[in-house]
């Protein structure tokens, strides 16, 4: 398969392979990983070389269909999506797409159809799509994308080849961000690190001029634990909520920094390569168990958050957590 721009996932691309060149196709496959993990990438990848007519390493991008799918014009190929203003891809959208797909194939040996944020089906849209994948017309091929399994049913899940996509070292992400985006190195790997090894997430924070700066300021604020002032940070968790999960995996990583600095020395083992100098000056002023609480702190508050708890209350008690609890920190700081 011509994978020759796809970074990483080896051992996934090898399995893909060995699928088109064995002509063991399924009906259905269901591609699994986090927002950004190359769901979409990997799925179009393979479904292109199932449609491709070109000779040799398939996709050529080349042929006829090759250019139609790269262009989303392909006559044998769909998607299905949540509607704009709806919170799930409903049960009249799964209907639709049933009588379509019975269709024979316009130009192609298959009919696609791709269903992006599987998870987002409801309960009664996945029973119907459970009808087609029971007895599939002989011709298709459905590729579910889902962020997670947890809310597809196990009889969706048992009737589809599960392909798990997992987060790629840091080295290869930094490459991609450097490659894409023209970032030193420094900064590539520290939005490497920062997405956690998926690719499509680090380039949405590196491209995120908010998410920078909201970053800058809950590192300079954070140096402030023990203080007061680090109930000044309030205000950025008030003014991104639909952030606040990569804002609390900001206050994680800079935590888990200062402990590592701490308790190690070694600036390789450092995330926030970027901010070495800064971590190098607090990691002294705290405790590791200050540390390690803190963590922990925020990590509750994520659940928190999570069961529908409250924002504000949440967010300052875990705030006055930092400033009471570490006050180790409070107490060696200089009055200067």
């Amino acid at each position: 398969m011509n994978t020759h721009h796809i970074v990483g996932q080896s051992q996934l691309v090898g399995r893909m392979d060995r699928i088109l060149s064995g002509g063991r196709i399924v009906h259905a496959y269901l591609f699994t990983g986090p927002a950004g993990s190359g769901k979409k990438t990997l799925s179009s990848l393979f479904a292109q070389a199932l449609l491709c007519e070109g000779p040799g390493e398939k996709p050529c991008g080349v042929c006829r269909t090759c250019r139609q799918f790269q262009a989303g014009s392909h006559p044998d190929v769909m998607w299905i999506r949540r509607q704009e203003g709806r919170k799930n891809i409903l049960i009249e959208q799964i209907r639709d797409m049933q009588e379509k797909m019975k269709v024979k194939p316009f130009q192609a040996g298959n009919r696609i159809c791709f269903i992006e944020n599987a998870q987002e089906m409801t309960e009664q849209a996945q029973n119907a799509l459970l009808k087609t994948l029971e007895e599939p017309p002989s011709h298709s091929v459905f590729f579910l994308l889902a962020d997670s399994t947890f809310s597809i049913l196990p009889t969706i899940r048992s009737r589809c080849q599960m392909v798990r996509i997992g987060s790629l070292p840091r080295e290869d992400v930094a490459g991609i961000l450097t490659k894409r985006l023209s970032l030193p190195r420094e900064k590539a790997m520290t939005y490497a690190a920062l997405s956690q090894g998926v690719p499509g997430k680090a380039l949405s924070l590196a491209e995120d001029e908010s998410f920078r700066g909201n970053r800058e300021r809950l590192m300079g604020g954070l140096s402030m634990a023990g203080s007061s002032r680090i109930l000044e940070l309030y205000d950025v968790f008030q003014d991104h909520r639909e952030q606040v999960d990569d804002l609390l995996d900001i206050l994680i990583l800079w935590f888990r920094d200062l402990l590592v600095y701490k308790e190690t020395g070694d600036p390789d083992r450092i995330i926030n390569l970027d901010q070495t100098g800064l971590l190098r000056k607090l990691a002294p002023l705290f405790t590791s168990r200050d540390l390690n609480d803190m963590m922990e702190k925020v990590e509750a508050s994520r659940k928190i958050l999570k069961s529908n708890g409250n924002y504000q209350l949440t967010i300052e008690n875990m705030l006055l957590h930092f400033q009471g609890g570490s006050y180790h920190a409070a107490n060696r700081r200089s009055p200067v």
